[in-house]
């Protein structure tokens, strides 16, 4: 990124003027209760929640860490999932080169969706998202069925295997994606601990401050959007590799609102809130849907109670309620003081 010559006091004034990244411990203890969680509830929902949480950790560094709002975020899902689908069905690829292609995939979608529309603010980069997702979800209804198989989904993929462990057992499926949980979960933690972690979020609450410290904003917003198609390319292939299959809703927008749903009800901007908030999302979809077919009524009327309760996310608002505790209390030790 380029930097204005001359002081360099505003810069390093607007970088450190956010919030504090979470340190180690956070990490390893979101590693030690993932481990165990398929003993808390059952493995297949636990795989479910990982796979939708990678989704999360890559929407919330574009969301909630540089303020862009995507409602397209389903075509890169939706691509991930279908290169993979598309490798292992007709190719007979290995796991390791069906996630590669859903990687490579959504990240050049994303290259063509950046530099087209990432000029645009605002809403207007939501909407244009948005059409981007449609046109693909029609393409793979439509002109493309004879590949993608249309509204019946990308179907008769084979059982894939981990060297000699077939993951179409629960158990082993879990630790594999769990395992890459984990490889995300890091990488998250470093970006944000990074220079360029600091610089999403120094865009997020000025970006006009921003480029007047020299730095190139529409760089920045392109690299977040390539980088949170990272993370939901390889969801997408994950979802493949959990249901076997490529069901056409993957590209549909209710994905990408799901997502803005989980995000927002975990708490945006904050490291583990869109992981909380598709644990919460989906174990209340999954619970209530076996007691009554009308579950989604049920779950958004508790989606709104949250966030009644939770006003800036499950996780974001207890944040907020510790430091403006601490707050209290350092007032009150400078008072005496």
């Amino acid at each position: 990124m380029e930097r204005s010559e001359g002081d360099t006091r505003p810069v390093r004034t607007l970088l450190k003027d956010v919030q504090a990244r979470p340190g180690t411990t956070t990490l390893w203890v979101t590693m030690a209760v993932l481990a165990v969680l398929p003993f808390v509830i059952s493995a297949p929902l636990a795989s479910e929640i990982l796979i939708w949480g990678i989704f999360g950790l890559g929407f919330n560094l574009l969301l909630g860490y540089t303020g862009v709002l995507s409602f397209g975020h389903a075509a890169y899902f939706g691509l991930g999932a279908y290169s993979a689908g598309l490798a292992f069905r007709y190719w007979q690829a290995s796991i390791w080169t069906g996630l590669l292609l859903g990687v490579a995939s959504a990240m050049l979608l994303a290259c063509v969706i950046g530099a087209l529309a990432i000029r645009k603010r605002g809403v207007y980069f939501a909407m244009i998202s948005l059409a981007f997702g449609q046109m693909l979800y029609f393409l793979a209804l439509s002109p493309l069925k004879e590949i993608t198989r249309g509204e019946d989904g990308l179907t008769r993929i084979p059982i894939i295997h981990l060297f000699s462990i077939s993951l179409n057992r629960p158990r082993p499926l879990y630790y594999f994606i769990f395992c890459i949980t984990g490889l995300m979960l890091w990488l998250t933690w470093r970006i944000l601990h990074s220079p360029f972690g600091k610089l999403l979020q120094a865009f997020r609450e000025n970006e006009e401050r921003a480029r007047a410290c020299g730095f190139n904003t529409t760089l920045v917003k392109f690299f977040s959007l390539v980088l949170s198609a990272f993370y939901a390319g390889l969801a997408g292939a994950l979802d493949t590799v959990y249901l076997g299959y490529v069901p056409l809703t993957t590209l549909f927008w209710l994905t990408s609102g799901t997502m803005v749903m989980m995000t927002i009800l975990g708490g945006k901007g904050t490291f583990l809130g869109p992981l909380v908030g598709a644990g919460v999302f989906l174990f209340l979809q999954n619970t209530i849907s076996l007691l009554t077919p009308r579950w989604e009524l049920f779950v958004g009327a508790i989606f709104v109670a949250i966030i009644l309760l939770f006003p800036a996310g499950i996780l974001g608002t207890i944040r907020d309620r510790v430091h403006a505790h601490q707050m209290k209390k350092l007032k009150k030790a400078a008072d005496a003081a």
